[in-house]
């Protein structure tokens, strides 16, 4: 799979790099012709060949500029388009991907990687393809100049290949291991950083830096293995470029004394032999630059080969208006073969409110996950209105749902920013307003300076937890849905706010003759409940109302007993 592509645009801007190239290898025969000039007076001779230099010089500049622009915006280009291939990948893999990975690192393959393949695209190649025309151009040249003078010069290669080739392949282990560690560096930090406040209350900094000083110190250790490697490879090349050049230099000089060879042709060999060096180390470094490209190509290949969850492809199904049946019948899910949930049978009907208990760990936000097709079911049927889940898209599906979760899904940037989030549909600020109302936010938001348009911090550090909490119940409230799923939703909300939210809900549910799918443990929470389904031993073991499980399921009643006392401490 080719994840940039030589264009036409890139062509050219090779093809102009390569003509800058030839115009290179013209200036030394000029200057051999005017150094072999019999007399340096300011002749129409010696002014035409000044004029062609000066000419030539300023053609390279042009020509150079030109290609170094197609080059460079061509790469720009095509890892802008790498880029957003890679975020819409990302957003459309399934979430037990994203139960296995650190975001960091993901941030760093998008990021670090892409930049290695764009510097092999627009640095690498260009560089080898002129590089190589340059050794070739100068090769038939000086042998039209002078064939044993030449052969001299071409000992540069075995020399050079001498050096470069085995600490090439060392750079080569030692650039991969570099990128592996910079992406795990790049996560443990971004990671640190977002939960710096659980950080700061566990007292955990010492635990922190020494895990972050470890990725550091171990990326130290590679790049100095790179440095020592780096500083091998200099210093020999220069000294057996100069070792060579003194050869040339030493040669040179005994040939124009005996007559043999002019002084211009010396001085154009010069110049050839500075000429090449460059282009000598470029294509030797191609080797280990490929393979760096390669294992960036390999790590981005990866995410791009992971199977996406299937968004699109299904036509729109028609879902008469009116009450609506959610079923789940005899559903199982199991995380890496460890069963979660076995054999599970659910009802949901619209304008009804049911709540899923049990203990911690029993499998209710897995339920609520499988519901909304985040997960997908092992076996069993979910279904609406008799239609399976699968007959619907993937979209489709979960715009029948409006999720409020526990955890913070406040984003970066306002308000509006964060209401709005998803809708597919132009609001009003009226209805914003309504929403905020709703979940008692109104005032707070008017007395921020920029109303709507305030911005919340990351993560909306700006608000309280029972602040973002609400937030989201307002969000959800904006969307059109037949299901209203709350978990744990107002956990951070003291009792009477969550009273005048939740009679708020019940408003809305009898409004938009929706069902309310409610995963809480406060009793007040699930007491009024239409039917309560109980889980334990990740299945449902009964389901009833408050009452009816109170009398009739002895697990109940202690799961009950057990909130109250934890309710009153």
């Amino acid at each position: 799979m080719k994840l940039l592509k030589i264009t036409p645009r890139l062509l050219w801007g090779i093809l102009l790099s390569m003509i800058a190239s030839l115009l290179n290898l013209y200036l030394p025969l000029l200057v051999r012709h005017f150094i072999n000039l019999k007399q340096f007076a300011w002749s129409g001779l010696s002014k035409k060949v000044l004029l062609l230099g000066g000419l030539i010089l300023i053609g390279n500049l042009l020509v150079s500029s030109l290609s170094d622009y197609l080059i460079s915006s061509e790469g720009d280009r095509q890892v802008r388009q790498l880029r957003l291939r890679l975020q819409k990948q990302v957003l459309r893999l399934p979430q037990k991907y994203f139960d296995q990975q650190i975001s960091g690192n993901l941030t760093s393959r998008i990021i670090n990687d892409v930049n290695v393949l764009r510097s092999f695209l627009t640095e690498t190649i260009p560089a080898v393809v002129t590089g190589s025309l340059t050794i070739l151009g100068t090769m038939l040249i000086t042998f039209s100049l002078d064939w044993k003078l030449t052969l001299l010069m071409l000992l540069v290669f075995p020399i050079d290949g001498l050096v470069t080739v085995p600490l090439g392949k060392i750079s080569e282990v030692i650039a991969d291991q570099t990128q592996s560690s910079l992406a795990a560096l790049t996560g443990v930090t971004s990671e640190s950083i977002k939960q710096i406040k659980t950080v700061k209350l566990n007292k955990a900094e010492e635990d922190v830096f020494a895990k972050n000083a470890r990725e550091i110190n171990k990326l130290y250790r590679l790049s100095l293995k790179g440095d020592r490697i780096a500083a091998m490879i200099g210093p020999l090349q220069s000294m057996l470029s100069f070792c060579l050049i003194m050869a040339v230099v030493i040669y040179g000089t005994l040939r124009v004394k005996s007559g043999s060879l002019s002084t211009g042709t010396l001085g154009a060999f010069m110049m050839y032999f500075f000429q090449i060096i460059g282009p000598i180390n470029n294509v030797a470094l191609f080797y280990s630059d490929r393979k760096q490209m390669l294992g960036a190509t390999r790590k981005i290949s990866e995410i791009i080969n992971e199977t996406a969850e299937e968004t699109a492809g299904k036509e729109q199904l028609a879902v008469a208006p009116g009450s609506s049946l959610l079923r789940l019948d005899q559903v199982s899910f199991a995380y890496q073969d460890l069963p979660v949930l076995e054999k599970v049978d659910l009802e949901a009907r619209s304008g009804e409110k049911i709540a899923l208990v049990g203990a911690t760990g029993a499998g209710k936000t897995t339920l609520a996950n499988v519901i909304t097709r985040l997960y997908p079911v092992a076996a069993g049927r979910i279904s609406l209105n008799g239609q399976a889940s699968t007959d619907f898209s993937l979209e489709q599906w979960r715009g029948f749902f409006s999720v409020v979760l526990q955890e913070n899904t406040i984003i970066s940037g306002s308000i509006r920013d964060n209401l709005t989030l998803g809708l597919n549909r132009k609001v009003t600020d009226q209805e914003l307003w309504d929403a905020l109302a709703l979940v008692r936010l109104e005032e707070y938001a008017k007395k921020l300076p920029k109303g709507l348009d305030s911005l919340l911090g990351e993560s909306g550090k700006q608000l309280s937890g029972g602040q973002r909490q609400r937030m989201q119940i307002a969000r959800a409230c904006l969307r059109d849905f037949k299901f209203l799923l709350l978990d744990e939703a107002t956990s951070n909300l003291d009792a009477d706010t969550e009273k005048i939210i939740m009679t708020a809900l019940d408003r809305l549910k009898r409004t938009k003759n929706c069902g309310q799918i409610t995963i809480a443990h406060r009793l007040a929470t699930i007491a009024n409940s239409d039917r309560i389904y109980f889980i334990k031993n990740k299945t449902v073991v009964a389901s009833g109302s408050h009452e009816e499980l109170l009398e009739k399921v002895p697990d109940y009643r202690r799961y009950v007993h057990e909130q109250q006392l934890k309710e009153k401490r």
